[in-house]
């Protein structure tokens, strides 16, 4: 496979920096910006001495340091979109760093990951028998490991995608705008995925810089960061936008902007649709429903877990699913099941 980045000119002042994969551990899409005789960047993908070194190689195409980078905007302070601020701070010395309020805790104290990925939610809704075979597997010291002793920051710096500790010299809220070159981007909260994750809106081109919130695969999400209700919620922020290019972080750039936001709804409510069908052939206990969204043990610990938390959160609010009375399982609202047979 080609390691390294593609650099590809997407629109005028707009340039993707593309990495070699668009699948986690590797890198999120980086977006460079023409900027008063210099560059501005979306993002900046992993930590680690690989990842770097590559962007700083697609950076010296674009004529960087005879070019100075004025601004470097974050979409959120996860590692594969911030983890290489740490080396690209001294080494390109932007003039600002802009983060969203919300994810202001997060970047200057990454341990605080663990809170926002729901990862105590994770541990706790281990079965008692998985949890004593998770910790006998896991006392090798192997940070990869999901289990009792998980911890995000290892984990992030075992696979090569180290998170790093981020100061903003900008805070960033709802409805601000930044200003590139010519381009003026307009701050759009979009939760879900992270408690302060952004999208950027540029009408004049009509263009969004999407983050996680689009693109392919579709981002997971936890309660802590907005859950199912926060994505849905922002996918509607994203339909009332007139959009021509759509620049996710994940995947290719789009500019059938319509067709991108509607897939990913799809994905998001086919889960509830799934979990309703578990529960019409009868009650289920949190883990049988793990189990049958995400085949994989380590994907029912996480990102299933929290996942599954906030489906089913949604779907008791909604009055459809509630707890059985054995306190345990998951069953049908009766109310629910009549109306939905009723012809």
């Amino acid at each position: 496979m080609d390691s390294s980045y593609h650099v590809i000119s997407v629109a005028e002042e707009i340039h993707w920096i593309q990495p070699p994969s668009s699948r986690w551990p590797e890198s999120a899409n980086v977006f460079a910006v023409e900027d008063e005789g210099g560059i501005s960047l979306l993002d900046v993908g992993c930590g680690g001495p690989s990842p770097v070194e590559r962007l700083v190689e697609a950076l010296r195409t674009l004529g960087w340091p005879g070019r100075p980078v004025r601004s470097i905007v974050l979409s959120h302070a996860h590692p594969d979109h911030a983890g290489g601020l740490e080396s690209l701070r001294s080494l390109l010395q932007p003039e600002r760093i802009f983060l969203h309020e919300a994810d202001v805790p997060y970047g200057r104290d990454p341990g605080r990951l663990n809170e926002s990925f729901d990862i105590p939610l994770c541990k706790e809704r281990m079965e008692p028998v998985d949890r004593a075979a998770e910790h006998e597997r896991s006392g090798d010291g192997n940070a990869d490991r999901k289990g009792p002793a998980f911890d995000l920051l290892p984990y992030f710096e075992a696979l090569g995608c180290a998170m790093c500790r981020v100061e903003p010299t900008d805070i960033l809220h709802e409805g601000d705008e930044i200003r590139t070159g010519t381009l003026r981007w307009i701050v759009i909260h979009t939760s879900g995925h992270a408690p302060g994750h952004i999208s950027l809106y540029e009408p004049s081109r009509r263009c969004l810089f999407a983050g996680d919130l689009l693109g392919h695969p579709p981002a997971w999400y936890t309660p802590s960061s907005g859950g199912v209700r926060g994505y849905l919620s922002a996918l509607e922020k994203m339909e009332r936008l007139p959009l021509d290019l759509v620049l996710p972080s994940h995947g290719g750039v789009r500019k059938d902007a319509a067709d991108l936001v509607e897939e990913t709804r799809e994905a998001i409510l086919h889960r509830n649709r799934a979990i309703l069908r578990q529960l019409e052939a009868g009650p289920r206990t949190f883990t049988e429903l793990n189990e049958s969204l995400f085949p994989s043990s380590s994907a029912r610990f996480f990102p299933g877990t929290p996942m599954l938390e906030t489906h089913l959160d949604l779907l008791v609010e909604e009055g459809k699913v509630q707890i059985g009375e054995d306190g345990k399982r998951y069953v049908l609202n009766a109310v629910y099941r009549r109306a939905d047979k009723a012809p």
